[in-house]
């Protein structure tokens, strides 16, 4: 077959090029064979299986809700609205018990929380004790001697006070002293023999009270008790100014002492107090030492450097009784002298 000129040229020139490539194709093919790994694995990557399976799933997840979603809203709804029905019916309950069932028993138990509020009151008042009460200090002179003294009280038939005081005058203040003053009694507060010149300006410094409840159950009656332990009479109470010692005139109070109570003690300090108009003029102390119970005898307090004209005379006696140690042994006990006993209530 002879073919024309241009086709013959065409046919030439794509053989010239077959032969150029042939000898590389050789090369080419042997590296394709080398690093051939064999046929593609079909489980790598997401195939069409896989992705199919999960379009499924999800489709039916969408599926459910749009089936079931107007039957869950309404499940909620009546969840809901039972919860509110229940919580108003157990309210409505809580109305008709407190004002209609039991409205009249709960107005009479708040009335009650207020019933007997002013005996409480007296009760709690009744524990606290009442403020110490202490006398304007005065300055009395006897003999040419300055003494100063207040009289302190203690109000309260159901505390003791225990008092820790100073006396105070012009720039001069004695050191702190204590006493104890037991239930609804005076004692004196004295200092005797005060350096010239005459004090001015006399006044009691309180430093601090010290307050003891009396246990009702142990003493249902304080003064009762006290009374029975403490009842020291001063009959026949006499006050003489112009009694001659030797060569000196002395002034003297004297009665007739009688214990009369079941109770001895060891010492009683004994404050003797002259007064003239309602003022208090001239103060002496003494001791009385071991009076047995139920006894009587002469009771003389000497005023050595004379002693003022009184109208009254009053004793003070003074004596802890709460303090074991101040009583005498009673009769048929050990001779044991009490005052070597350490234990004190103050």
């Amino acid at each position: 077959m002879i073919l024309p000129t241009e086709q013959r040229g065409y046919t030439h020139a794509i053989l010239a090029l077959s032969m150029a490539i042939w000898p590389f194709s050789l090369f080419t093919g042997s590296t394709k064979d080398k690093t051939s790994k064999g046929p593609a694995d079909p489980n790598a990557g997401p195939t069409l299986g896989k992705l199919g399976q999960q379009y499924e799933k999800r489709y039916k997840r969408e599926v459910w809700w749009l089936e079931n979603r107007s039957a869950l809203e309404k499940s909620v709804i009546l969840f809901v609205i039972l919860i509110e029905v229940v919580l108003g019916l157990i309210g409505l309950w809580a109305f008709v018990d407190y004002f209609v069932i039991d409205y009249v028993e709960e107005n009479r138990l708040v009335e009650t929380f207020f019933v007997g509020a002013g005996d409480l009151h007296g009760v709690v008042q009744a524990q606290v004790p009442s403020d110490l009460q202490v006398g304007e200090a005065r300055v009395v002179s006897v003999g040419g001697v300055y003494d100063v003294i207040a009289i302190a009280s203690n109000p309260n038939e159901g505390h003791v006070a225990r008092l820790n005081y100073r006396l105070a005058y012009d720039d001069r203040s004695t050191e702190q002293r204590q006493v104890v003053i037991m239930q609804g009694m005076e004692v004196p507060l004295v200092e005797f023999e005060v350096e010239s010149p005459r004090p001015r300006n006399p006044q009691v410094i309180v430093d601090s009270v010290e307050w003891w409840r009396i246990d009702a159950k142990t003493i249902p009656d304080p003064i009762a008790w006290r009374d029975a332990r403490l009842n020291l009479q001063f009959e026949d109470l006499r006050h003489d100014n112009d009694v001659t010692i030797g060569d000196q005139v002395v002034g003297r109070t004297t009665a007739n002492l009688r214990n009369a109570t079941g109770f001895g003690f060891y010492e009683v300090e004994v404050y003797v107090v002259l007064k003239r108009g309602g003022s208090t003029i001239g103060v002496n102390r003494t001791q009385v030492t071991d009076i047995e119970p139920r006894e009587e005898r002469p009771f003389q307090l000497d005023w050595f450097g004379g002693s003022p004209s009184s109208q009254a005379v009053e004793i003070y006696p003074v004596v802890n009784l709460f303090d074991d140690t101040v009583y005498l042994p009673e009769e048929g006990s050990a001779d044991t002298d009490r005052r070597d006993i350490q234990i004190r209530r103050f």
